[in-house]
């Protein structure tokens, strides 16, 4: 058994509907990754604003949150690593990690990965407390976030913060670009595009495990089994356990001439080529 404190910490992030289920089912099935369904330890918790934090007191409603994530997982013996109340965002984080680091600690791998799309907004917050840890970003293009996130949520409301309108999905979508081209250029971040993971598979995945230093095996590419594990049973809009690897085109299916000519003269515009050869 490898000691947690050893492992390295990786977190998969990017926008809503972009792809971060199928990136987590594939890292899972190395042998040398452990991981496990989406925490929402950071969002749940923190705010995003920054003026917020200041008077944030971290107590009884936030470690009631950690600990029913504890329970679903079946991980009770870990209710004690639940961090302490405290005013301090910095100590709260590295609770959490330190949770965390718990939760793989019977696992034999060497890295745990972690995957909630929305804790891109924490990354500069985890990595102050945590320099080493590392994160994948993925990156999709602006008209198939748009449909797969308007489509799902329509769906799912609940599940996305209300039924998401067209406005708000393209707003979301360009807010998170920006908040992701924040960390260009840092040694412990790496963008794939998730057109490379469906059409380059081989080698989108071998740049990640070189980040990640480990070895690409194809049996990354065999991840319906790590789908079905990383996901709860009431989280239907996730992808279903396939190994197939395909493009929904929802974009020309659920939206009228009108509505994609509107999307794409609001996302065209925004440039993906910093993420260009930014993986390694």
């Amino acid at each position: 058994m490898q000691n947690s404190e050893s492992k390295k910490a990786v977190f998969i992030i990017g926008s809503a509907r972009s792809g971060t289920t199928l990136l987590q089912s594939m890292l899972a099935s190395h042998p040398e990754v452990f991981s496990f369904p989406e925490t929402h330890f950071f969002r749940g918790t923190i705010s995003k604003f920054s003026f917020l934090r200041w008077f944030k007191f971290y107590g009884k409603k936030d470690r009631e949150f950690i600990r029913q994530f504890i329970d679903r997982v079946e991980k009770g013996d870990l209710v004690d690593k639940i961090p302490p109340a405290t005013f301090s965002t910095a100590a709260w984080i590295k609770g959490l990690l330190n949770l965390l680091d718990s939760l793989s600690q019977n696992s034999t791998g060497k890295i745990w990965v972690e995957k909630t799309p929305m804790h891109l907004y924490f990354a500069s917050l985890i990595e102050e407390v945590r320099p080493e840890t590392k994160f994948i970003h993925i990156i999709r293009d602006g008209t198939d976030v748009v449909a797969s996130l308007f489509d799902a949520s329509g769906k799912n409301p609940n599940a996305f913060d209300g039924e998401q309108s067209i406005q708000k999905c393209i707003f979301r979508w360009k807010i998170d670009i920006q908040v992701h081209k924040k960390h260009l250029r840092k040694h412990n971040h790496h963008f794939v595009f998730y057109k490379d993971l469906i059409y380059k598979t081989d080698v989108a995945l071998g740049q990640i495990c070189e980040f990640l230093e480990m070895e690409f095996l194809d049996e990354m590419k065999s991840f319906s089994h790590k789908t079905k594990e990383l996901k709860f049973p009431e989280e239907v809009w996730k992808p279903d356990a396939s190994n197939e690897l395909k493009e929904s085109n929802k974009f020309e299916k659920i939206f009228s001439k009108d509505d994609q000519a509107l999307i794409r003269s609001k996302v065209d515009s925004i440039d993906l080529s910093p993420f260009l050869n930014q993986g390694l």
